[in-house]
């Protein structure tokens, strides 16, 4: 059997049982059969942050305090003992799922600690991350940001995809465009790499308030495509970047969203910008993001 510590680079999976996590497999199972990878299935385990039981240890005598230290510590060892089993249970099942769709290059793993402190000790390892925009935390119909997304999108060079629907398989791409450094990256990574096969359709959007400047980044993309074998379709549009977005992957049918974001160091505020969480927030699609 493979382990992780014998493999060069994976496409990891990111599962915690929440509403996403089926779609997050299937669509990483996508990709690592497209790039002939192994495919790593993570559940990671995070120690409670409180208790259920109102600790009042400061009001009470000094062997009233142990008693309910210890009581208190045992509620966490019974949840942290549930949580281990719930997820490997769902390891299990979700590679019993791939591993009847003929693929077997697949790895699980259970880990303590943060998503984010975990896919930090696997960076070099990271060939592509899938994880669902909102996770356990998020109990209602409305997609919310998990808390954790911030952070992992600013400190992990991997292209990142944002799980929010069920699977579907991926024939149409929409690449946005608009010349920064993240968005060369996200139209190289899409077009260049063999993380989708040649025969998908791709779209490049540039918006500008100005037709004319959408056109000359329209351009600028056509010369950054070195393949011209692939099938792409130029959309310059005028106005609004996050309307004009969202009306072209309505219109067109597309299957999942590419884009680049900035990378601003330790500033939390300046990565998630209104724009990038309007788009996560409105796209009813997943999404692609390179820095």
């Amino acid at each position: 059997m493979q382990n992780i510590d014998n493999i060069k680079e994976a496409v990891f999976a990111c599962v915690d049982g929440s509403k996403f996590s089926e779609a997050v497999c299937d669509y990483a199972l996508e990709i690592a059969e497209q790039l002939q990878l192994p495919l790593v299935l993570l559940n990671t385990i995070e120690h409670p942050n409180a208790s259920s039981m109102t600790d009042f240890s400061g009001n009470l005598s000094l062997g009233e305090r142990e008693d309910l230290l210890e009581e208190l510590s045992e509620e966490d060892a019974v949840k942290n003992r549930l949580t281990r089993t719930t997820g490997k249970e769902l390891l299990s099942s979700l590679k019993a799922k791939i591993l009847t769709k003929g693929y077997t290059n697949v790895i699980t793993l259970q880990r303590h600690g943060t998503l984010y402190e975990n896919l930090n000790d696997f960076k070099k390892k990271l060939r592509v991350v899938l994880f669902g925009v909102s996770g356990m935390g998020s109990l209602n119909e409305e997609i919310e940001i998990g808390a954790q997304v911030e952070d992992i999108i600013r400190d992990i060079d991997a292209p990142i995809i944002l799980v929010n629907k069920d699977y579907t398989p991926i024939q149409k791409i929409m690449i946005a465009f608009n010349g920064a450094s993240g968005s060369v990256r996200a139209l190289e990574e899409v077009s260049a790499s063999p993380m989708f096969a040649k025969d998908i359709k791709r779209y490049i959007v540039t918006v500008d308030k100005n037709i004319q400047k959408a056109q000359e980044l329209t351009l600028q993309a056509k010369d950054l495509i070195k393949d011209l074998s692939l099938n792409c379709q130029y959309l310059p549009k005028k106005g609004d970047p996050l309307e004009s977005l969202l009306n072209s992957i309505t219109n067109n049918n597309i299957d999942i969203l590419a884009i680049g974001s900035y990378s601003h160091g330790k500033i939390k505020s300046a990565l998630f910008g209104s724009f990038t969480t309007k788009l996560i927030k409105d796209v009813k699609i997943p999404l692609i993001i390179l820095k």
